[in-house]
């Protein structure tokens, strides 16, 4: 009998650390079930105990099963539930990629996107094919052959075509160059109040500010429209020099047909105009008038004139000085076009 009872004892222990490891709620019942069984072993002995100790004991059981029924999770939903919380931090770190991913796409674009304005905006042009790329503005008012001014934006500039230099029409000492008055009447006839098209050089201004730029009319370059007239020269300042080899044979081909500056013999060349080498002697056969009676000669500049900066050089002369004027200095000519202090 003593065999039977730790048998069965030893069942229930084993049964109820069963129901104890479903779920831990049964462990009341497993000690209910042990209380039980230490007030049997008492009764046996003749000590005091508990009255039914069995039935404690008993209850005990029940008490594990049915806690173990009320608490178990089923096998499905307790797998289910790391599954569910795996899938839910996935979906949340695939989120925190996604959103990140489209942040980067978007810089990306938008990088794309300035990338291809700048490109468009330094992409050299064709001369007979301006895109419409270029900056549209509209010409104000015609300064003289190769320097007019604008409305761009709103505001006001004065704009220097590239590559191309006219005769002057403001001259201290030798008054209008030659050809100087034909080149500003073509670029007013052409120019002035009409919408126009700029492509700025690479360097975009001069040290006077003015906007440098080629300047397109029509579909057509206007700078290249002044050398095949003849009324403009050729002429370089690095490094807006990416029509150079065009603007030389338009200006080759109006000087071998000899017409507008080109008619004149040594009057222009690379490094300017020489007005003052063009003068015809009268025919040494030709009979000698008279000489007039002396005139008063108008004031002329001292034979050494000194200004330290252009400032004080334009209080005297406004619109600057050629080479030939005793106020020429090589400081106030920065840009080396022979004429100092110019505006």
């Amino acid at each position: 009998m003593k065999a039977i009872r730790y048998t069965f004892i030893t069942a229930g222990v084993l049964f109820l650390l069963t129901t104890v490891a479903v779920t831990p709620w049964a462990a009341a019942g497993l000690l209910l079930f042990l209380y039980g069984c230490y007030q049997l072993a008492k009764q046996r002995n003749g000590k005091p105990h508990l009255p039914k100790p069995r039935w404690i004991a008993a209850f005990g059981i029940l008490l594990s099963v049915i806690l173990a029924f009320i608490f178990v999770e089923p096998v499905e939903e307790a797998t289910q539930k790391p599954v569910e919380t795996e899938e839910k931090t996935a979906d949340h770190k695939q989120e925190k990629l996604t959103k990140k991913e489209k942040e980067l796409a978007e810089r990306e674009q938008a990088l794309a996107k300035k990338e291809k304005e700048l490109a468009g905006k330094e992409k050299a042009l064709p001369a007979d094919s301006p895109s419409s790329g270029l900056i549209p503005a509209s010409v104000t008012r015609v300064v003289d052959g190769d320097t007019i001014k604008i409305t761009l934006d709103g505001r006001q500039e004065t704009v220097r075509l590239i590559l191309v230099d006219t005769p002057e029409t403001k001259h201290p000492r030798l008054g209008v160059q030659p050809f100087g008055q034909e080149a500003s009447a073509f670029t007013e006839e052409h120019l002035s109040g009409k919408e126009i098209k700029l492509e700025p050089g690479i360097q975009e201004r001069d040290r006077y500010g003015r906007l440098l730029a080629y300047v397109y009319i029509d579909g057509q370059m206007f700078n290249q429209l002044l050398l095949e007239q003849g009324l403009a020269r050729v002429a370089v300042y690095p490094p807006n020099t990416q029509y150079l080899d065009e603007m030389k044979e338009i200006e080759a081909a109006a000087k071998a047909k000899k017409i507008g500056i080109w008619s004149i013999e040594n009057y222009a060349d690379d490094n300017g105009y020489h007005a003052n080498e063009t003068k015809q002697q009268a025919p040494a056969d030709k009979p000698q008038s008279a000489p007039p009676a002396p005139q008063p000669e108008p004031a002329q500049p001292a034979d050494s004139e000194s200004y330290q900066n252009c400032t004080e050089l334009r209080k005297v002369h406004p619109d600057g000085v050629p080479d030939s004027h005793p106020a020429y200095e090589s400081k106030h000519d920065r840009d080396n076009d022979r004429w100092a202090c110019e505006r």
